[in-house]
């Protein structure tokens, strides 16, 4: 037996379809009808390893039975309609271990059940960390979805393009997660952090004394995700010498270590991304042609958050939880500041205003001024003009220099014109401060 699975369902075709499924595939199957139904099932006897919980259910629905039944030792898959990713994410904050939009088939499911059991230690194999639910309310994120439920089975290249911080390796984890692969390791690579002279030592390893430094063997990460999948990053930066190694190394499936004389063979999927146009950069002779049709077997698009405000929301809760600040929450305007602005830096820079705005709030509900100072600092730090949310014109652009004068003085008069902790909340030392105060003509503690 693969392991038990309780199906928690109020629509009787789906318990029905999904447990011969499963119990085809080996698993112990019981089912619950209803909320109510559930929680006495998980609160008396033995759990089950896995259970499969739709969280629209009449009566008890399925985040009441999270709340319940949180701290039993059952790992919960939630299945969610569309439109109710909100939802999912709050699911997630209590407990679950990930969560499927439906419709949902067992092919779907085996992968995510797969790793739940081996989280739960019921194989041999070593546990991995969960993969990070892919957040969002919009088409796109929807497109995405569907895209990861196609490619994920399969064992082909993926090449996923987008600006920095709109969540690439998010992506390159959920394939992972929904493949045949799923109990194998998942390694990734960023090759704008890799010396140019260790690119080839980091992805096939090398042998004690193969150049200068080699103290020790080293495995390379073909040989740490054999069986698994190599996500590499910031594809473009890989040098033209190492990328026709790294093709070699995919059409042949084996890899020759540095200093080593024979070749080992490795199974490997590759997930690459690059936030670059990377067929300008064929045309320009800084990226192999060949190299880039072997990789663009299923490549993807990754939107700008700019270009998605839907998200915003949802992402929002979602990012606030992994903060551990899921008290939190954003009022109507708050939430329209956040729209409103261009967010060059994606994701990424929308979690570090919600960092910012949860250390300052003096309320669980963030309010709009206080997302619009922190989104001012966003402004401020990345030294560069863009769409600021202001008051009361707020189709109108703000200079980087207003900008930065008017969260300075915000955050002094926050402290009490104290500069060291006006210094300390801005992230900057006390002395760039006074430099920026006196460039003003404000004077300060």
């Amino acid at each position: 037996m693969n392991g038990s699975v309780l199906i928690i369902d109020d629509d009787a075709a789906f318990r029905f379809a999904m447990a011969k499924a499963l119990r085809r595939g080996g698993y112990a199957v019981s089912e619950a009808s209803s909320g109510e139904e559930a929680v006495e099932v998980l609160s008396n006897g033995v759990p089950p390893d896995v259970a499969l919980l739709d969280l629209k259910m009449k009566g008890i629905d399925g985040l009441e039975v999270l709340r319940r039944c949180g701290t039993i030792p059952t790992s919960i898959i939630v299945l969610t309609g569309h439109g109710t990713v909100k939802a999912a994410v709050e699911a997630m904050q209590l407990g679950a271990f990930s969560f499927l939009e439906k419709p949902v088939d067992a092919d779907m499911l085996r992968p995510l059940l797969r790793q739940a059991l081996l989280e739960r230690g019921r194989t041999e194999s070593e546990s991995f960390p969960r993969a990070i639910p892919l957040v969002g309310a919009s088409p796109v994120i929807d497109e995405v979805h569907e895209f990861v439920r196609a490619v994920a089975p399969t064992d082909d290249t993926v090449l996923v393009f987008g600006e920095t911080g709109t969540g690439k390796e998010v992506v390159a984890r959920q394939i992972h997660a929904q493949s045949n692969r799923a109990a194998r390791p998942f390694v990734a690579m960023n090759a704008a952090c890799v010396p140019r002279e260790l690119f080839e030592s980091e992805l096939f390893g090398h042998k004690r004394g193969a150049f200068t430094g080699a103290q020790d063997n080293r495995a390379g990460l073909f040989r740490e995700a054999d069986g698994g999948t190599l996500f590499i990053d910031e594809l473009a930066e890989l040098p033209l010498e190492s990328q026709a190694k790294l093709l070699r190394a995919i059409e042949t499936k084996a890899i020759r270590p540095v200093g080593e004389s024979g070749e080992t063979e490795v199974d490997v999927r590759i997930v690459a991304a690059t936030n670059r146009d990377l067929w300008a950069e064929t045309q320009a002779g800084r990226f192999r042609e060949d190299l880039y049709f072997r990789l663009q077997v299923f490549p993807v698009l990754i939107r700008p958050l700019r270009e998605r405000p839907e998200d915003i929301e949802p992402l929002a809760v979602h990012l606030l939880a992994r903060l551990g600040k899921s008290n939190l929450s954003l009022d109507s305007e708050a939430l329209a500041a956040l729209q409103e602005y261009d967010w060059p830096g994606n994701v990424r820079e929308l979690l570090n205003v919600l960092r910012r705005a949860s250390l300052f709030a003096i309320s669980e509900t963030l309010g709009a001024d206080l997302i619009r100072r922190m989104v001012a600092a966003s402004v401020f730090g990345n030294a560069r003009d863009s769409t600021l949310p202001s008051e009361p014109d707020r189709s109108s652009r703000t200079s980087l220099a207003d900008v930065e004068r008017d969260h300075v003085e915000s955050v002094l008069r926050e402290m009490d014109g104290n500069i060291t902790r006006a210094a300390a909340a801005l992230g900057i030392d006390r002395r760039t401060l006074q430099r920026k105060l006196r460039g003003y003509g404000i004077e300060a503690q």
